[in-house]
């Protein structure tokens, strides 16, 4: 049926229609579950006394292997001190905002501001404790595997996993933290393999059914299990995203030497998080040699898979041994673009080329293929310790006030700082557990 004769429509009067409206609410942002700085022991370092902070340990006696001879003093007991040492980092993040920006945007964009790097605040602390924890030596593997690379999909989290880990805390010695239990943490998907477990199910049914009715675990085999969303999950990077290969003569970027022929070298890249900047996405160790002199040239692909963000490219020097892998150099990459890393062995390069060298943090191992590893903690008191600067967290607020910088009081600015670190105090008190999850 045809528009009647001077019917007015959303098109005639598409002058007068409010191109958008904002809703006042604003959408709810994802909460991210910190737990990490609550577990740590706690230290301060006084103003005025450096940024280094020192603990010691006096180690346990030897027991005597004879009895007393009558009359004869023993030999002298010797005390062995042991000691920990940490350096403060300084971390922070400023926002700024222009008077403009106050004045016509609908939500109340500084006090916005604030909120976020309150949240930022303290989900970068509790990443820099997983940091320290993820590099401790104490790792168990689920099913009781020797290395991450052989994770299978069946080696969920079990309740024999966490018998093998508290057996092993207490005959370390490792003190509880709480109501004579361990600290746990794990994600959500850990969580819900261990809430379906068979054992858990029959005790649950009898004594814990708030624990399967409420989804979580409580405390259970001697930990007081905790849940965080912060924690990351690792995978093997698709085999697409990245390329290496051997360059020679006149490929090799000018200005350097290439390794020796018949020589080897060891190459790895992985991928960090764009949010928490972990390292989640980790590609298998490549060795590269050649008959010749050769570069190692490194290529994050134009295919999907590899996807923008931080690349990490890590190397041996010539002949280095599998695991010894150091950082080499950070790249931004962005999808559908190829970027092309030459490593070489000596000589005056300039970017994209590198001389390799010996020094760095080492690469993360390898990740088994087809699963994701999911990463769980079992903390005993004493074993990772945070150490802040007097004053702790100092936050600012620079209000429009007209200043030599600025005199009109266009800009206002919140941010936040604070100084500290954390470190392992005593890795036989606690373990970094690594599993597959059925539900990840």
């Amino acid at each position: 049926m045809p528009t009647e004769a001077n019917m007015q429509t959303t098109g005639t009067l598409a002058a007068d229609i409010v191109a958008e409206w904002f809703a006042e609410p604003l959408l709810e942002r994802p909460e991210k579950t910190c737990v990490f700085y609550a577990i740590c022991d706690k230290e301060t370092i006084p103003t005025g006394n450096g940024q280094t902070v020192e603990f010691t340990r006096y180690e346990r006696l030897p027991l005597p292997f004879r009895p007393l001879e009558e009359g004869v003093t023993p030999v002298l007991t010797p005390m062995t001190i042991s000691k920990v040492m940490a350096v403060l980092d300084q971390w922070g993040a400023v926002i700024g905002i222009t008077d403009r920006a106050e004045m016509t945007v609908k939500h109340p964009t500084m006090q916005i501001a604030r909120e976020l790097l309150s949240d930022q605040h303290e989900e970068t602390v509790d990443r820099e404790v997983q940091v320290v924890l993820m590099g401790s030596s104490g790792v168990y593997f689920g099913g009781n595997k020797a290395s991450r690379a052989l994770l299978t999909a069946a080696d969920v989290l079990r309740s024999d996993d966490i018998r093998r880990i508290v057996a092993t805390l207490r005959q370390n010695g490792a003190k509880p933290r709480e109501g004579g239990l361990y600290w746990g943490v794990v994600d959500p998907f850990v969580e819900a393999d261990l809430n379906k477990d068979p054992t858990f199910v029959n005790a649950g049914t009898f004594s814990q059914v708030k624990t399967l009715k409420e989804f979580v675990i409580g405390d259970w085999m001697g930990v007081r299990w905790h849940r965080s969303n912060h924690i990351p999950i690792i995978s093997q990077m698709a085999a697409a995203a990245i390329d290496t290969a051997a360059v020679t003569g006149v490929s090799i970027p000018a200005g350097g030497t290439g390794f020796d022929a018949g020589s080897t070298v060891r190459t790895k890249v992985t991928r960090l998080d764009p949010q928490t900047q972990f390292e989640t996405v980790i590609d298998d160790e490549v060795a590269t040699t050649n008959v010749a002199a050769f570069g190692v040239a490194v290529t994050i692909n134009t295919d999907p898979s590899a996807i923008s963000g931080i690349y990490r490219v890590y190397s041996t020097l010539q002949d280095g041994a599998t695991g010894t892998v150091t950082l080499q150099v950070q790249v931004v990459h962005t999808v559908g673009t190829a970027q092309t890393i030459t490593l070489v062995k000596l000589g005056a390069v300039t970017a994209p080329a590198y001389v390799v060298t010996p020094t760095g943090p080492v690469a993360p191992p390898n990740a088994p293929a087809a699963i994701n590893v999911h990463v769980s903690y079992v903390l005993g008191q004493g074993h990772v310790a945070c150490t802040n600067l007097k004053g702790g967290l100092q936050t600012t607020y620079v209000p429009r006030t007209p200043s030599i910088s600025d005199p009109l009081a266009q800009r206002a600015a919140a941010g936040w700082k604070r100084m500290f670190k954390a470190c392992i105090t005593n890795p036989d008190f606690g373990r970094r557990i690594e599993t597959a999850s059925d539900f990840n």
